[in-house]
């Protein structure tokens, strides 16, 4: 879980989404809803996104990655 409010880790992946102007007081555009899941070197083994800012991943697919994946 991360909270990004300068949305700083949001640019360094480059998921802010440009074209709204919704974001928060002072920061133009919103992030990419995206979940990210690294090996225990940081090394990104499985990624789920979406346009849809009202979309996240499902927990059940996420818990799948996760045992796929995190073992």
């Amino acid at each position: 879980m991360l909270s990004d409010r300068d949305l700083a880790v949001t640019d360094l992946y480059g998921l802010r989404n440009q074209t709204t102007h919704t974001g928060p007081p002072g920061i133009p555009g919103l992030p990419v809803p995206t979940t990210i899941l690294a090996d225990d070197k940081g090394v990104v083994c499985w990624i789920d996104q979406s346009e849809n800012y009202q979309r996240r991943s499902d927990p059940d697919y996420v818990l799948g990655a996760l045992q796929e994946h995190i073992a």
